[in-house]
């Protein structure tokens, strides 16, 4: 009989590695389910030393891309809608996937539902894949008999949400650029440049102008004290990063994104398209309001905009309406609450949520725009004034020097 390694989760979160004899893999993954074990990793005894020695040549799993989750989700939307039993449209996506890492996990959640866990209860079992909105929207899909339709939204939400990321990441792409090739070119005139052209104005025994004296200086320490001023972003790097994991750290970085010029529009605009169309997707699939409000939350990407809506929460289970509560927070615009609100008293909470998440996107789009339009003239206008006193400092003593000749 063979010998089989394995890695498992237990129901207390500890990861356990042991090796167990079984008839085959599938024997083995039984036999861990009913000691309460989620196996990650099972490998038979001669196949683990192969399997360490890809793990020491390669650069890591391959990580999951939301792509790659995405496409799963419409493929098996397609084939649930058409009728194809569960275990079976599993089966048939898992031959499309590329991915090792996804192909593993979604083996073991078709291996699970086979042996008669719920679609849901599979998901949950892998939060790093499967999103908790993902789950509970699938969950009420099986409870709803319309798993194929909540998968399709699924898919088409998670489509919006990267083709959104794309836009963002586009907009500052080459603002990025800019502001990478101005901080090259400084540092290289600093470093290069500048000394050849101080040893030549110390020739001179004349007194310098001020603002060549200012870059002298500067330069100097460029040169000098590099290592110091790497030792110094390193350590106040350390320290914020630390800090920043904190529950007040990421309140107040996420607090001050919001207070910055240009990008805090854009970034409250994102928060507000991620809190609408998710909660419209998942009342519109059954989820109920406070069990919505528990998953928005945690999927919204802004501790501010999370608190706020936790505090809601609180004043929902009490009897309070959800327009109400986040009238009160300034962080939300009156056009939000005000449409919320009608979409409270007509009964359809789901409407008003799709036409403020429509909005908004369209409003992400101009804001992007303006940004774009906004920050690369204002680079390129840093760069030309950076630009500019340097030159100007080492134009300046030769200029005055010039002049003292011919007086």
């Amino acid at each position: 009989m063979p010998r089989f390694q394995y890695e498992a989760i237990t129901y207390t979160g500890a990861t356990v590695n042991n090796t167990l004899e079984a008839d085959s893999k599938a024997e083995l993954i039984a036999q861990l389910r009913q000691m309460g074990y989620w196996p990650t990793q099972v490998v038979e005894e001669g196949e683990a030393l192969e399997t360490k020695a890809k793990q020491l040549f390669s650069f890591g799993t391959k990580k999951i891309k939301s792509a790659e989750v995405e496409f799963f989700t419409y493929q098996l939307a397609a084939l649930v809608n058409a009728h194809v039993p569960l275990p079976r449209a599993l089966e048939v996506t898992l031959e499309q996937i590329a991915n090792p890492e996804l192909n593993r996990v979604i083996s073991q959640v078709k291996y699970d539902v086979e042996h008669g866990a719920t679609f849901n209860a599979a998901l949950e079992q892998h939060p790093k894949v499967f999103s908790e909105l993902y789950v509970n929207m699938v969950k009420a899909g099986e409870a709803g008999g319309v798993l194929g339709e909540v998968l399709e939204r699924l898919a088409e939400f998670a489509e919006r949400q990267r083709v959104l990321r794309n836009q963002v990441v586009s907009a500052l792409f080459y603002p990025a650029i800019l502001f990478g090739l101005m901080v090259t070119a400084v540092i290289v005139l600093m470093i290069l440049v500048i000394p050849k052209f101080t040893d030549m104005f110390l020739e001179f025994n004349a007194e310098l102008p001020l603002p060549t004296q200012v870059l002298i200086a500067v330069s100097d320490a460029f040169a000098n004290f590099w290592w110091l001023g790497l030792l110094a972003i390193s350590v106040i790097a350390t320290v914020l990063r630390q800090y920043l994991r904190t529950e007040t750290g990421k309140i107040l970085f996420d607090r001050i994104k919001l207070r910055i010029p240009l990008v805090g529009p854009v970034i409250s605009t994102f928060a507000i398209v991620r809190f609408t169309r998710t909660m419209a997707t998942l009342l519109e699939n059954g989820v109920r309001m406070l069990p919505a409000l528990q998953v928005v939350k945690d999927t919204i990407g802004n501790k501010v905009y999370s608190n706020a809506i936790t505090e809601a929460e609180r004043e929902v289970e009490q009897g309070s309406t959800l327009s109400r509560e986040l009238g009160q927070n300034k962080d939300f615009p009156t056009l939000v609450t005000h449409m919320i609100a009608v979409g409270e008293e007509s009964g359809e909470p789901v409407t008003m949520l799709s036409k403020l998440s429509d909005y908004y996107d369209m409003e992400i789009r101009k804001s992007l725009e303006r940004l774009t339009s906004s920050i690369s003239p204002l680079v390129i206008l840093i760069m030309g004034l950076l630009i500019g006193f340097i030159a100007v400092a080492m134009i300046l003593p030769i200029f005055e020097a010039q002049q003292a000749l011919s007086g």
